[in-house]
């Protein structure tokens, strides 16, 4: 048996997030119900009980005093993920994880992506930047004093990864963790990915932190792989927003009542849809950034994609319009000054907007 779990407490929009991540492993997956036991852990299961009746959940209360201790001495947030998962494999030993942030929904059969975990193999949402990338990337909306200090750790120190000394290098990649997929043969990694959470952010304080401690981690001891072709992620805050929107609106008291296979019905013909509306907001509010920093190839460039993914909206026209207005005025020249030790700005690419909306959602 494989756990499936989900992490979800605080706030009504992120109860309402999970409902349909989880609604959405089940109205796509077509292997085996019982070889899957999905776990929620919050603060509120009388919330999901309604939604999810009839389906396989155990639900774990999470205190504030077990929100506290999981955080740690530095309360940083994303560390509890780390303790999570710590937590799981204690008690379930002999199971495979996956776990999914709440800010995704599934778009095709799991059961071909829990097929590929094993004893080798781990999951990981999808890669995203060299670390040596890194500086240029998040220069792009001025922290790129987070990874230059991460690098400057990385050429100077040696950590222990599987009992051994092991030294991690800037041509590493950073995946996204919105995604994680763990056999029970790497539970024993969990202490080394905490030891590294811990150390990157006392010496950063790099809110990705624990992502990057489970991207070198991971692709240091296993052969990781990615996931994006099963899920959405909308980690960017415009995105967030217009999924809470929709949420609302489908999860309604009628929706409580309608039978199990209705409600996975609805869930699965909604997921098309709002994969390609979500994405093409995010193309959008890409094209706008690309407009606004005279970078008008790129900007046109998003905007044909997002018109792949959906028809044009007047009020995004309206903001091209003034966009594009800006982009063509003269740009003054007088010379910027000169910052010592501060990297140039990169170009924008699609990898430096998907870590500003990151930045922005944080």
């Amino acid at each position: 048996m494989k756990n499936f779990i989900v992490l979800s407490y605080g706030r009504q929009n992120e109860y309402q997030r999970a409902v349909f991540a989880v609604l959405s492993f089940w109205a796509w997956y077509r292997g085996d119900r019982a070889s899957v036991q999905t776990i929620i852990y919050t603060d509120n299961p009388a919330y999901f009980q309604p939604y999810l009746a009839g389906l396989p959940v155990h639900y774990e209360l999470l205190t504030p005093e077990q929100l506290t201790y999981m955080k740690g001495p530095a309360r940083y947030v994303h560390r509890v993920k780390v303790r999570l998962l710590e937590l799981i494999f204690a008690r379930f030993p002999a199971r495979d994880i996956l776990y999914i942030d709440t800010d995704t929904f599934f778009v095709a059969d799991p059961a071909a992506l829990l097929a590929r975990l094993g004893p080798g193999t781990s999951l990981m949402h999808q890669p995203e930047y060299l670390l040596q990338d890194a500086v240029g990337v998040f220069a792009e909306f001025g922290q790129q004093h987070y990874p230059e200090q991460l690098l400057e750790l990385l050429a100077r120190e040696a950590f222990r990864v599987a009992g051994q000394p092991t030294r991690f290098y800037s041509r590493q990649m950073a995946w996204n963790s919105g995604v994680l997929g763990l056999s029970c043969q790497h539970a024993d990694l969990l202490p080394d990915v905490l030891a590294l959470t811990d150390t990157f952010f006392a010496r950063t304080r790099w809110f990705v932190s624990e992502q990057l401690a489970f991207s070198l981690v991971l692709q240091n001891q296993t052969q990781l792989l990615g996931c994006q072709a099963y899920l959405l992620h909308y980690w960017g805050r415009q995105q967030k927003g217009l999924m809470d929107a929709q949420l609302a609106l489908l999860l309604r008291a009628g929706f409580q009542q309608a039978p199990l296979p209705e409600r996975l019905r609805q869930v699965r013909q909604l997921t098309g849809p709002w994969q390609r509306r979500v994405e093409a907001d995010r193309l959008r509010e890409g094209a706008l950034y690309a407009f606004a920093n005279r970078q008008p190839t790129a900007g046109l460039k998003y905007t044909l994609k997002s018109l792949i993914k959906a028809p044009f909206s007047r009020y995004f026209l309206h903001r091209l319009l003034v966009m594009g207005r800006r982009t063509l005025a003269p740009v003054p020249t007088a010379k910027p000054a000169h910052h010592p030790g501060r990297s140039e700005p990169a170009r924008f690419t699609p990898k430096a907007w998907g870590q500003v909306t990151r930045s922005r959602s944080e």
